[in-house]
């Protein structure tokens, strides 16, 4: 039997077509986690950049698994990556 999926032009209802969008959605792709040499390798940073911002919050999002491991969601590297796209060196 085939199911027909009412829009929201047809019902009038945006709710409608938000809530039958979200149930059709694909799930998005699990992020990869990445150490901290992988994180600076794809910073151009070191290690110990990481840490020196890590401990001053000035750097990524970053995931501490426990006392030592420390991992990064590539999905935050790329997000930190873009905030910090500039056009010019003139400060605002």
């Amino acid at each position: 039997m085939a199911k027909h999926m009412t829009t929201a032009a047809e019902t009038g209802d945006s709710a409608t077509s938000t809530i039958t969008a979200a149930e059709n959605a694909e799930p998005a792709p699990p992020t990869k986690l990445l150490t901290a040499r992988q994180a600076g390798e794809l910073l151009g940073v070191s290690s110990e950049t990481l840490e020196r911002w890590r401990g001053a919050g000035t750097g990524p999002a970053f995931i501490k698994l426990s006392g030592r491991y420390i991992r990064y969601r590539q999905d935050d590297l790329e997000a930190f990556i873009k905030a910090r796209r500039c056009q010019s060196t003139a400060r605002a």
